[in-house]
């Protein structure tokens, strides 16, 4: 038996059909009968069973027991397969949610750069929910993350960096631009654009409104921070978003919230507790740390 056996017998169960998993993978419909014969002999127990005169197939107990952890098993190899080749090529891979890097990599990319670590970077943004599938995934090894509730997961090692506040944006010329303070409730009749799902933002939002007791009109979502401020800054609507994400020059003014009940984003570093610390991704490590020292926190 041997990893190839494996992924035959997964796409067995899968697909249900000898003629459909050779195509799949190429080979003659034999290979995969003599993989699941191999299988067989190894646990000494039937895992499919065949009915020719109907041409039906049956995964028996023991086959679908043993699809339960060939399907880890699989993820495994494929995880220690990206890990070892990012390591060889000496990359580092690393995610983060585009409100985060507009505001993290000013703060640490002298000593990126200084450090020779920044040409060994492969940088990949999406919203925090994506990024953090992808390390669970195995694409990304490193991750910023945002998130608004307790993220726990038995593959990931997490460590809180910063706890950020989320402010309401307002065009410079909108009536709430000189107030101190605005709550939830009150703006609540002005339209909104949001960040899209893939973002922590939009569970803060429905967070505080459910607080307020209100349901704001929501005209647009986004993938995209600025595009968000840019449609703000023309007084189109107003939105929601966290304190990082708001940046010096942005065309924007932010007016804090007096709700008692506040959503928080906490930034995390985020990577798999089978990621093999190397010196250099150590040192990266130190350094994203440093993110912690710098800006507003609360």
């Amino acid at each position: 038996m041997n990893i190839q056996d494996l992924k035959y017998f997964y796409r067995l169960v899968e697909d249900q059909n000898f003629t459909k998993v050779a195509g799949y993978f190429k080979v003659s419909q034999p290979t995969i009968t003599l993989a699941v014969k191999r299988m067989e002999n190894e646990f000494q127990t039937k895992l499919v069973e065949r009915n020719h005169a109907h041409n039906e197939l049956r995964i028996t107990d023991s086959g679908k027991q043993l699809y339960h952890h060939v399907g880890p098993i699989l993820n495994e190899w494929r995880l220690a397969h990206q890990e070892i080749n990012a390591m060889n090529q000496q990359k580092i891979r690393f995610g983060m949610s585009p409100t985060i890097s507009s505001y993290f990599f000013p703060s640490v990319a002298n000593q990126l750069l200084k450090t020779g670590l920044l040409n060994h970077l492969y940088t990949y943004e999406a919203g925090s929910r994506e990024v953090l599938r992808s390390i669970v995934g195995g694409d990304v090894d490193i991750g910023l993350v945002g998130s608004v509730v307790p993220l726990i997961h038995d593959q990931l090692v997490t460590e809180r960096l910063k706890i950020v506040r989320f402010k309401i944006v307002v065009s410079p010329s909108s009536p709430l631009a000189k107030r101190k303070s605005v709550s939830f409730q009150e703006v609540s009749a002005f339209p909104f654009v949001v960040l899209n799902r893939h973002f922590a933002n939009p569970v803060a939002f429905e967070q505080i409104a459910r607080h307020a007791g209100v349901a704001p009109n929501i005209i647009y979502r986004s993938s995209n921070i600025d595009t968000l401020k840019r449609i703000v800054s023309r007084g189109t609507a107003i939105s929601f978003i966290a304190d990082l994400s708001i940046l010096p020059g942005d065309p924007i003014v932010a007016v804090p919230l007096s709700d008692r009940e506040q959503p928080l984003l906490t930034v995390m570093l985020v990577y798999r507790k089978t990621l093999e610390l190397s010196e250099r991704i150590r040192q990266f490590i130190e350094i994203v740390r440093e993110y912690k020292q710098t800006g507003r926190t609360e």
